[in-house]
């Protein structure tokens, strides 16, 4: 499914991105619009420009709105079409929206629910993340080690099974510490306690 077919999917209501001036419709087409064009984006200063119209929408200072659960599929989705210019924005995006608060308003139950389903979500890529750490650039391992923190932490916290038990994360670390120390401490200390 390329990510047009997904995005054409996915229904926004006003209130699920920040709407207190009236233009949350606005503000999501443009969000959806900017999921749709970030993976293919070959020039930074279009990354990043995409990129704010997804942070500044669907994550706001950490605080997840309604519309991260719906768009996390398609930044997911995305990475399969992403230029190297593009990855590095996709994958904080990912990070950003998974990592994200949703509402306190809701229950405790509701929060987690919603948090389990993100990291399942995200966990379901986990093999790319580890591809990254070892073969991609600085700035995609760095990323692709937060998201890889996140996962495997997250039956600290969350009822959910990480897809990458302790002997396959010792073995990781192990051939991290020997191909590229710098990368093995940054993963070492991103899942530390």
């Amino acid at each position: 499914m390329s990510n047009n077919v997904f995005l054409k999917a996915v229904a926004l209501m006003d209130d699920d991105v920040w709407n207190g001036d009236g233009r949350g419709a606005e503000r999501a087409q443009t969000m959806l619009d900017a999921i749709r064009d970030l993976p293919l984006a070959t020039v930074t200063e279009d990354a990043q420009a995409l990129y704010w119209q997804i942070d500044n929408v669907a994550v706001i200072q950490g605080s997840l709105f309604p519309a991260g659960p719906k768009i996390l599929p398609g930044l997911v989705g995305g990475l399969f079409l992403s230029t190297q210019v593009s990855r590095p924005f996709l994958l904080e995006a990912i990070y950003q929206v998974a990592a994200g608060w949703p509402d306190p308003q809701l229950s405790i139950y509701e929060r987690e629910r919603i948090q389990t389903d993100m990291v399942r979500l995200v966990a379901g890529v986990t093999w790319y993340f580890i591809y990254l750490i070892v073969h991609g650039s600085d700035e995609e391992a760095l990323h692709a080690v937060d998201l890889l923190a996140l996962i495997i932490t997250a039956p600290r916290r969350l009822p959910i099974v990480t897809p990458i038990n302790d002997q396959e994360l010792n073995v990781l670390l192990e051939g991290l510490k020997a191909l590229n120390p710098h990368r093995h401490d940054d993963l070492s200390s991103a899942i530390a306690d």
